[in-house]
């Protein structure tokens, strides 16, 4: 049985999102060691983004369940992100590389940060 692209998509983006917490996580720490003025105000930023992300995962979950999608494993590398899972009983396999995970990551917190992202 054939996946859809929006199958692909929620799988997709329910790998992704534990990293942009990961990244926001690490963020919070490094500006928490800064000298920054706008230190509480930024990390309390970064917070309330972790929440939206978190409340997106959530979503993702029930998405999932209609969809009759499951994760079986999620594999990080330094180069590649595995991700194992099944839709209604097939099994299918997905390996995107680190960089374009990163990259795509990077626009969903854009869109979360309400940041318009344009190529120069």
């Amino acid at each position: 049985m054939k996946q859809s692209a929006e199958e692909l998509e929620l799988v997709k983006k329910y790998a992704e999102m534990p990293l942009l917490l990961d990244v926001i996580e690490e963020d919070k720490k490094r500006i928490g060691e800064s000298s920054a003025i706008l230190k509480r105000e930024l990390r309390f930023y970064l917070s309330a983004l972790q929440d939206r992300v978190t409340a997106d995962i959530y979503e993702l979950k029930k998405a999932l369940k209609e969809h009759d999608i499951k994760i079986i494993e999620q594999k990080r590398t330094e180069d590649n992100l595995f991700i194992s899972y099944s839709i209604r009983g097939y099994q299918y396999k997905m390996n995107p590389l680190m960089s374009k995970v990163r990259t795509d990551g990077m626009l969903i917190l854009a869109q979360q940060m309400n940041v318009i992202v344009e190529e120069e």
